[in-house]
């Protein structure tokens, strides 16, 4: 998302043991700059977002050049005869790429991808805060239920909880269910290390966050009047450092393993037992 993640981000998220993505909202020589700034030398430090049409062949080399290694084909619809062949493209380019694929939220669609080759996989649709795909298509899937439903399936590829993690509870969910990994974008939106500036509304230090589809966006990438928009703009509180968002969810993540008796995540699954509110 052009709002939370560029290359500082990707540096202090490194730095904490996590991934940034680089999104692909803007020139392909801008991303490629991005990259270089962001991994200093150190390619599995980022990761980099393309699609599966348009320019996203060229998007791929030119970063692969640059020495991005991780590449997230960046769709919201992951079924997709499109993602497969751009998935097959690109391991006829090289052997040596992580390729992060989705989004699904079916164990059907996590196998497909799976069995054409994702290395990982984001589950869950439409759970995002600034996504407007929910009330726009009627189509959505819990991120909780769509990481149940590919852990029921997963043979090789990692599980992505991808969408609606907005505190530490939410995430400790998605791994009790079977994530390897969670995918968070309001919850750093915020940060100092995020791109944009710190503006002050109302007394109130705030950023600017938008959705990958919104108006301001779609215009960013060159469509001068979107007719069409399935993502929101909103302001986010300004939080300090990236950092301390990080140490926030893990201190939760091992508050919650600790209440289960558990030391890894292994015996953490293990241990949760879900209980249905009606």
């Amino acid at each position: 998302m052009p709002d939370v993640c560029g290359p500082e981000m990707c540096r202090a998220l490194g730095a904490a043991g996590a991934l940034g993505i680089l999104h692909r909202f803007q020139p392909v020589a801008d991303q490629v700059m991005e990259c270089a700034a962001a991994h200093e030398g150190e390619p599995a430090a980022v990761a980099a977002a393309i699609g599966v049409t348009g320019d996203h062949r060229e998007r791929f080399s030119r970063l692969y050049d640059a020495g991005c290694r991780v590449f997230c084909l960046d769709t919201a619809n992951g079924a997709h005869e499109q993602v497969a062949d751009a998935m097959a493209w690109i391991r006829n380019q090289a052997d040596d790429v992580f390729i992060i694929s989705g989004n699904v939220a079916t164990a059907e669609a996590f196998r497909w991808l799976e069995d054409r080759g994702a290395d990982a996989i984001r589950v869950g649709i439409a759970g995002g805060s600034v996504c407007e795909t929910r009330t726009e298509t009627a189509v959505y899937a819990p991120t909780p239920h769509a990481v149940a439903e590919a852990a029921q399936v997963r043979r090789r590829a990692l599980i992505i909880g991808d969408s609606g993690v907005r505190n530490p509870a939410d995430m400790c969910k998605l791994l009790a269910l079977g994530a390897d990994l969670v995918m968070v974008g309001s919850a750093l939106a915020g940060t100092r290390e995020a791109p944009g500036r710190v503006i002050v509304v109302d007394g109130k230090k705030v950023k600017i966050m938008r959705g990958a589809a919104s108006f301001s966006v779609q215009q960013q990438v060159g469509t001068e009047d979107p007719g069409y928009i399935e993502g929101t703009e909103t302001l986010v509180p300004y939080k300090g450092g990236v950092e301390d968002v990080v140490r926030r969810y893990l201190a939760g993540l091992r508050s919650s393993m600790s209440y289960m008796d558990a030391r890894t995540l292994e015996q953490y699954r293990e241990n949760v037992s879900f209980i249905l509110l009606r």
